[in-house]
């Protein structure tokens, strides 16, 4: 699922520059290698496709156990 909230400011360093946050959650399956290319493939869309440098996105990655999500 993805949500874009256009109507959001987002200031890193006090400017309006463009700028991204995202965070992913995931039960399982994230080790080091997958969230590294995870976060340069993102990188590269926002940079390519809505013009946001790699150094104003901000990316939040958790690796939750399904085991421990149950109640």
């Amino acid at each position: 699922m993805v949500i874009l909230k256009g109507s959001l400011a987002i200031r890193f360093n006090g400017n309006k520059e463009p700028a991204a946050y995202a965070e992913i959650v995931s039960m399982g399956g994230i080790n080091r290698e997958v969230k590294r290319r995870l976060i340069a493939t993102l990188g590269t869309i926002l940079e390519n496709t809505l013009s946001i440098p790699k150094t104003r996105f901000v990316l939040k990655v958790y690796d939750i156990n399904a085991n421990r999500s149950k109640l």
